[in-house]
């Protein structure tokens, strides 16, 4: 497979993490031409008016010599947006091409707001797809009102999503209020957002890694013990291949869509353990992938590289 027509870029922030250096690894194996771009590297001047992609090796004199102009690339991956819809919204700018592929749809909306999951339930549940019983708020009218709606347990998670980092159970009223008061500076100062969410008990849940109108494969996540109600992989949660009804894989395909997402990992759970009862957790946009790979045996990083090359004009 020789795809040395086919220029991909695929933009991060932060270092290079493993999951990187696997995609790159893939894009060696299959031929195709790749370049990992930091969010750092994007540049501009209002004498020429060019967004451009700096060397990062290059001192500040040689920067405009040594840019790489971004129209040079056929299809651009936004691998994570997260704190950077500011240098996002200048690459799609510097974008002059009609034929350059935007991965995701999401990123070429333009709205950052829809890639948070409060914006997500309101997607889903307006699709017709079922998701958990949610209300969004501040978090004192959360700590006052989530009681009304749910029976405890509750839990409480951020908009932002951070990988599972931000999901909280309150098995009561009291630990309501101090989940409240503990979160209260991160909503102050940072800015951050929290719902409030029905439990939903489960033996584990389901990853389903999509990509485009296809879903790769399932793997399911369960916690290591009964006093943890978190199933991620990156959380400690213990992972296994498994398989889902047809009609749940073309509702994951739909659930990404609906959330403008390519590339995808959409989470499943059953309600009362039933499986005609599935909810959507969330839609995560660029799904971490050892776990999946682990529980599978699915080489993803060259699926989402062959993928990618498919998506060329």
């Amino acid at each position: 497979m020789t795809n040395k027509n086919t220029k991909i870029a695929l933009f991060f922030g932060g270092k290079i993490s493993q999951h990187l250096v696997l995609i790159r690894k893939a894009t060696k194996k299959l031929k195709v031409e790749l370049d990992l771009i930091s969010y750092n590297r994007v540049c501009f001047d209002t004498m020429t008016g060019e967004i451009k992609l700096r060397d990062h090796l290059s001192s500040e004199k040689e920067i405009h010599k040594k840019a790489k102009n971004l129209n040079d690339y056929d299809v651009l991956f936004f691998r994570t947006t997260g704190k950077h819809w500011e240098e996002v919204n200048l690459i799609l700018d510097g974008v002059k091409r009609d034929d350059v592929v935007i991965v995701d749809p999401l990123v070429e909306q333009g709205r950052p707001s829809d890639a948070c999951k409060a914006y997500q339930m309101l997607a889903l549940k307006r699709a017709g797809i079922d998701v958990p019983k949610t209300i969004y708020g501040s978090l004192f009218y959360l700590r006052d009102t989530a009681s009304k709606y749910f029976e405890f347990p509750i839990i409480i998670k951020g908009s932002g999503g951070d990988r599972g980092t931000r999901v909280y159970k309150a098995d009561n009223q009291k630990q309501l209020n101090k989940l409240a008061m503990d979160l209260r500076t991160s909503e102050v100062e940072d800015g951050k957002r929290y719902m409030a969410q029905e439990y939903i008990p489960n033996d584990g849940d389901y990853r389903v890694l999509v990509l485009g109108k296809k879903v790769l494969g399932v793997m399911k996540r369960s916690s290591q013990s009964k006093a943890e109600f978190k199933n991620n992989y990156s959380a400690g949660g213990k992972v296994e291949v498994a398989d889902l009804p047809q009609e749940i894989k073309e509702m994951a395909i739909k659930a990404a869509d609906v959330c403008g997402l390519w590339v995808a990992g959409v989470d499943v759970a059953f309600r009362d353990f039933d499986i005609k009862k599935p909810v959507i957790w969330e839609v995560n946009k660029g799904p971490q992938f050892k776990g999946f790979m682990q529980a599978t045996g699915i080489d993803v990083p060259a699926e989402i590289v062959k993928f990618l090359v498919s998506l060329k004009k």
